[in-house]
């Protein structure tokens, strides 16, 4: 599927093609066809590298410069947050209907604020636990999210921070019923089980941009599944 077919805004079309990005990997095509562009809840499994997060960044461009929405983008680690910020900054020159430019904003610490400075931002990225913080703070601004993006998902089955992500998914989903919700992994298994929780479609698939090869290394020596095999030597860079 091209990315010039797709119905979104034409600036990002155009900032994806200098980019060198024109058609969609295999899960995203997918997740296109689930809907996740017209709204739909969506719980998308696929290995890393294979393009979630342009999935994420496609429907929060949507819902930003198509509908005057906010997205909140959950993140586990405050490193992976920072990681995601620095991405987004590339659409800041992209400008809104109302010829505002598009802007991302990042919290990931002060767990005794609600930092009201979030609300003037169109994508918030933060942490987990954060995002706790700023509900049970009340924060303002988050009723006025369109979106929410729950990246590694499969944290809800962690009994140490899975409370915490299940908490802040259930929060934002009362306070904002229409809320679409946008859930992300490489390695969930109950994919169905969560999408059935958040009232979502699921698309799971083990495609990869590198074909994966499996095998069994012993003595200087990697057996692989299909028979193949390959010598190792001293100081080899695999």
């Amino acid at each position: 599927m091209k990315i010039s077919n797709l119905p979104i805004d034409k600036q990002v079309i155009e900032l994806l093609a200098k980019e060198g990005l024109d058609e969609l990997y295999p899960p995203q095509q997918h997740a296109i066809e689930a809907g996740v562009l017209d709204g739909k809840n969506l719980v998308l499994a696929s290995p890393t590298a294979s393009g979630k997060t342009l999935v994420a960044e496609l429907c929060i461009l949507q819902h930003v410069l198509e509908h005057r929405g906010k997205a909140i983008y959950l993140a586990p680690l405050r490193a992976l947050a920072s990681e995601k910020f620095k991405e987004f900054q590339r659409y800041s020159a992209i400008k809104k209907p109302n010829g505002d430019h598009v802007r991302a904003g990042i919290s990931t610490g002060d767990y005794d604020s609600s930092d009201p400075w979030l609300g003037r931002y169109d994508i918030i990225l933060c942490t987990n636990e954060k995002a706790d913080s700023l509900l049970r703070h009340k924060a303002p601004w988050m009723s006025e999210l369109t979106l929410v993006v729950a990246d590694e998902v499969h944290l809800l089955t962690e009994q140490q921070r899975g409370p915490t992500l299940e908490v802040v998914l259930t929060r934002l989903t009362e306070i904002n019923p229409n809320i679409q919700v946008l859930a992300l992994s490489a390695t969930v298994r109950n994919a169905e089980e969560v999408g059935s929780w958040l009232k979502a479609g699921s698309v799971t698939t083990d495609w990869r941009p590198v074909p994966l090869r499996e095998g069994i290394y012993h003595d200087n020596q990697v057996q692989f599944r299909d028979g193949a095999s390959r010598a190792i030597l001293s100081g080899t860079k695999t």
